[in-house]
């Protein structure tokens, strides 16, 4: 196996081509240098430099040693560069866990923000029910996940990514569509879609909560789950309190109306992540959602 520093001195020599100046190069005396060159020239058992008093050159095999010993370190950086990249979080794959419901939030403008900074990560999206987040992280098979506060046990560190108001969708044909809001009791007194106990098991809870605020039952006439919900407030089976961001869809047929009385009551998204998993462009991303 060759010397790898015998191969660097040797590659001085054959820039300069000129034993002093390499030797200057290289932090060293002339005489060792020379006796670098030759031990190298014994291990691999021919001749790289042409030497007369006046002038050094390079043999053929010299040149072709060169070459490769330059391919060598451009490699070498190349791979050093890949490796810091990687460390930095620069480069790689962030795999991220999607509840369908956060498809319509601001997380867009996250994602996009960080594709800006960090074009050399790849971010593959799945969407996925909350409830099935938690074991795809602990499987790793997952790094991040958006999801809804029951699901996120303390173990996956969970940080708020976002809190909207809740608003009512309404088809704008409703006599009630074109008032500038509406109060909590004004929306009890509606027939509202709810939401699936099972499959949208976070916001069937707003709802109770919404309706313990209200001292009374929601008129609750169908349930269902984002974005199926949208679809019935659409056929006009009835209106549905939903996340403000879903403001954004449908505004052809649906409006959107802020409630009165709901106080501090908004939909809450977290992010959540397996403490241990390495992955550094989990760190980017967080760092990136503090800025925003």
């Amino acid at each position: 196996m060759i010397d790898s520093r015998l191969l660097d001195m040797f590659s001085v020599v054959a820039e300069e081509l000129h034993f002093g100046r390499a030797a200057r190069r290289l932090f060293m005396t002339q005489p060792p240098l020379s006796q670098s060159i030759r031990r190298l020239e014994e291990q691999l058992d021919v001749l790289l430099l042409e030497r007369s008093t006046r002038s050094v050159s390079l043999t053929p095999a010299g040149r072709e040693l060169h070459r490769r010993v330059q391919q060598l370190q451009s490699e070498a950086r190349a791979m050093v560069h890949a490796v810091q990249a990687v460390h930095r979080g620069l480069t790689g794959r962030l795999i991220i866990g999607l509840t369908p419901s956060a498809a319509y939030s601001d997380l867009s403008a996250l994602l996009h923000a960080f594709r800006q900074r960090y074009p050399g990560v790849m971010l593959d999206l799945r969407e996925m029910n909350s409830s099935e987040m938690p074991t795809a992280l602990h499987r790793q098979r997952l790094d991040v996940a958006f999801l809804r506060p029951p699901f996120a046990d303390p173990d996956l560190s969970p940080v708020t990514a976002y809190e909207e108001p809740l608003v009512l969708a309404i088809r704008q044909d409703h006599p009630l569509a074109q008032r500038e809001s509406l109060s909590l009791p004004q929306v009890m007194q509606l027939d509202l879609i709810g939401y699936d106990r099972q499959h949208s098991r976070y916001f069937s809870q707003i709802m109770q909560l919404v309706s313990a605020r209200a001292g009374r039952p929601a008129r609750i006439v169908q349930e269902s789950m984002i974005p199926s919900i949208m679809t019935l407030v659409e056929a006009g089976i009835g209106a549905a309190l939903v996340p403000a961001s879903l403001g954004r869809m449908r505004r052809d047929t649906l409006a959107y109306l802020p409630v009165s009385g709901l106080g501090d009551l908004k939909a809450e998204l977290l992010l959540a992540r397996l403490p241990d998993n390495e992955n550094p462009a989990i760190a980017n991303l967080l760092q990136l959602m503090r800025e925003t």
